[in-house]
């Protein structure tokens, strides 16, 4: 290497901002067209993770030193920006594959999509580390998670929102191409290595232990991350911008922790054993933090109100995680000066091992931990991990007794809060206190059921007394047998009787399957197709079963699990009426179902004289995001009215057919086209490379603009 890393460490950098743009644009993509379920999310990350796990043990077999190894860095970043830019025709050469019915044929698709340029990103790291020592090779680690840092928030907050999906996936190629040209301006290491170098670290460990203590940190931390992000979408709400602070928190964390275990503590044995200690020490302690949240969160609001209340929300969750990443970065800074003159031989092979424990991790965080465990004791799961861990490699009980007792030191986080959604209905409250938070979450209802399925925290709760049953998803009531009834009984009545032969119906959301039992109510309905995504879903409608008919015990239904762009996307069947009910376009996944591309896959799918159904809410967002939505209905429905289910709340978009609409609609608040076009304007459309909703509508969500937004609806109606 130079006499000074940095510009190695700079162009680490890059690769790392590159590497994230990328990860988020592509799995923003793979999710639009192999659907947003649990298992396609998982597999699609999976693809990516084991690229840079191939290509990072292959840096070790390829063996390439000095002036080879620079230009083999810049080949592995041109073809990653190459396979960027080249990557929607890609995705359109493989669509029939990646929408095919078979899973595995659509997971072999996501194969070939990702794991090409995710080996040659894996590949970069090692390229450069192999001919450092030991330190050098822990410093550019750092540099490269730094730069992964600057990648998500820059994507997150910045690319995407002012750029667009397409856009953004051209900024990180210009950066990666600008590190690969970069990279062969640079002039070569020193054919020899110094003497001394590596000696830093005597080689104690063998190398197999230090590929499983890796393994179990990687495997940890993201096991971890996976709860982290379901405990923030409960806690905060499922925005885009949550789950970008909860990344770019997990990999500064990491970034730090790493850039100290360069040179702390002395020996490198004992920093992995903290590392790996304080990975599951320090998640435990954050647990406390995280149950908390919701006093925490209504103590910031008397502070001052909601701009005080989301930063402040987010520092807190940002605390609670910081530790486990942070540990977890040290551990394997440690584990590369253990390598100590090794390191030349095995970087890649270390790096594999620790991605191969990170895909481990992310896969049983949210298939089978959370479902089974839920989060504390998802919590306990990966803490106690990284404890044996550390226990095995310091030949010690100790830190697993330490661990046992922290474990049992956390109590039970308290699921009505969470429940009840308090982050979402904290405005409500004329004394946001903490007494007051608790007698919100204890007195005059109780909870029937709570369940963490694999997309979603899950949960029924009934009025003492009223007898009002609702259901909420993170928090968020999406259904209730009170004040949406009006809502989900008229989503399933207008649309039927407005089709000229309402045999073939499609319901896009389950949730308590009213609306799907108001179908079956009426007549000419001979079968009915319901799309849920979340299986936890399914069994919390069971207990709306009284009011709505159990629509899935009709033999008329048939229940699909799964992403229902993913379902249409798939099938050649028309339906005489598509209604699609699903929670808030500002929830990340559920904005997919609020955009131009799919309306128009809906209307490709609509038979002859059928009629599309779209709820909207009032609430939640601005006048903007409002009139956008109205926009990109009327662009794919020219003919589409609009009427009002719950004054100020709730309204219905209908499209397909292009007469008879008042008459049919009476005496329901209604706008007609040439009304609805008024409202709506000239502007943006909120479209898949530029979900504008998604990422706008979050900061109204605690304003009270269901009023505002229906004035607007209603000024536009001719007297």
């Amino acid at each position: 290497m130079p006499r000074s890393p940095h510009p190695f460490a700079v162009l680490l950098a890059c690769s790392g901002a590159a590497a994230l743009g990328y990860e988020v644009v592509w799995l923003r993509r793979l999710g639009l067209m192999l659907g947003g379920s649990a298992v396609a999310a998982s597999v699609t990350l999976a693809a990516f993770m084991a690229g840079l796990a191939l290509g990072s043990a292959a840096t070790d077999r390829l063996g390439l030193r000095d002036r080879s190894a620079l230009l083999g860095y810049a080949a592995a970043e041109a073809l990653a920006s190459a396979w960027a830019l080249a990557f929607p025709l890609l995705l359109g050469a493989l669509a029939p594959m990646a929408t095919a019915r078979a899973q595995p044929i659509r997971w072999i698709a996501a194969g070939l999509l990702l794991i090409p340029p995710a080996t040659a990103l894996g590949a970069t790291w090692p390229l450069l580390a192999r001919q450092a020592s030991a330190a050098t090779g822990a410093l550019l680690y750092a540099a490269n998670t730094f730069g992964a840092v600057a990648g998500v928030i820059l994507a997150t907050f910045v690319a995407l929102p002012g750029l667009g999906v397409r856009g953004t996936e051209i900024a990180a190629a210009l950066v990666g191409l600008g590190a690969a040209i970069a990279a062969t301006r640079l002039g070569p290491p020193p054919a020899d290595r110094s003497p001394g170098q590596g000696s830093e670290s005597p080689a104690r460990l063998p190398l197999p232990l230090l590929g499983l203590a890796t393994a179990a940190a990687g495997l940890s931390a993201l096991g971890l991350e996976v709860v982290w992000f379901r405990l923030a979408a409960v806690a905060l709400g499922a925005t885009v911008q949550a789950n970008g602070w909860v990344l770019a928190t997990f990999l500064a964390t990491l970034a730090a922790g790493a850039a100290l275990g360069r040179r702390w503590p002395t020996d490198p044995v004992r920093g992995l054993i903290l590392g790996l200690a304080g990975l599951g020490g320090l998640a435990l302690a954050g647990a406390l933090v995280w149950g908390w949240l919701p006093y925490l969160v209504a103590g910031l609001w008397r502070l001052g109100g909601p701009e005080i209340m989301l930063p402040g929300s987010v520092v807190i969750a940002m605390v609670a995680m910081a530790g486990a990443p942070a540990s977890s970065g040290l551990a394997f800074s440690a584990a590369v000066r253990c390598l100590g003159p090794r390191l030349e031989h095995h970087a890649g092979l270390l790096y594999a091992a620790n991605t191969v424990g990170s895909i481990s991790g992310a896969l049983l965080g949210g298939l089978i931990a959370l479902p089974l465990l839920e989060l504390r004791g998802a919590v306990w799961l990966f803490s106690g991990i990284a404890m044996i861990a550390a226990s095995a490699i310091a030949r010690s009980p100790w830190p697993v007794l330490v661990g046992v007792l922290l474990a049992l030191a956390v109590p039970r986080w308290d699921a009505r809060l969470y429940a009840v959604g308090v982050h979402l209905r904290i405005s409500d409250f004329e004394d946001p206190s903490t007494s007051a938070i608790e007698r919100f979450a204890d007195e005059g209802w109780e909870l029937l059921r709570y369940d963490h399925g694999r997309t979603g925290a899950v949960a029924v709760g009934r009025s003492l007394r009223t007898g009002n049953t609702w259901l909420s998803i993170n928090g968020k009531v999406d259904a209730s047998t009170g004040a949406d009834m009006p809502t989900q009984l008229l989503s399933g009545q207008l649309p039927v009787r407005l089709a000229e032969h309402p045999a073939e119906v499609l319901v896009v959301g389950l949730a308590s399957g009213i609306t799907a039992g108001a179908v079956l109510a009426e007549e000419g309905v001979e079968h009915l197709t319901v799309v849920e995504l979340e299986p936890a879903v399914i069994e919390a409608s069971r207990y709306f079963d009284a009011v709505s008919g159990a629509p899935l015990a009709d033999p008329r239904t048939k229940l699909w699990i799964d992403d229902a762009r993913a379902v249409l996307t798939r099938s050649s069947q028309r339906w005489d009426v598509i209604i699609s009910e699903p929670s808030n376009p500002w929830i990340t996944g559920v904005s997919s179902l609020f955009t131009l591309e799919y309306w128009q896959l809906v209307r490709r799918h609509l038979a002859p004289g059928g009629v599309a159904c779209q709820w909207i809410q009032l609430y939640g967002m601005g006048p903007d995001e409002l009139r956008g939505l109205l926009r990109t209905f009327l662009e794919v429905f020219p003919d589409a009215v609009l009427v009002e289910t719950i004054e100020g709340s709730d309204v219905l978009l209908l499209g397909g057919t292009g007469g008879g609409w008042p008459a049919a609609l009476e005496p329901r608040p209604l706008l007609g086209p040439a009304a609805l076009a008024r409202v709506a304007g000239a502007g943006w459309l909120n479209t898949d490379d530029r979900p504008r909703v998604e990422w706008a509508a979050p900061r109204w969500l605690h304003y009270d603009t269901g009023p505002m937004n229906a004035e607007a609806l209603r000024s536009a109606i001719e007297p």
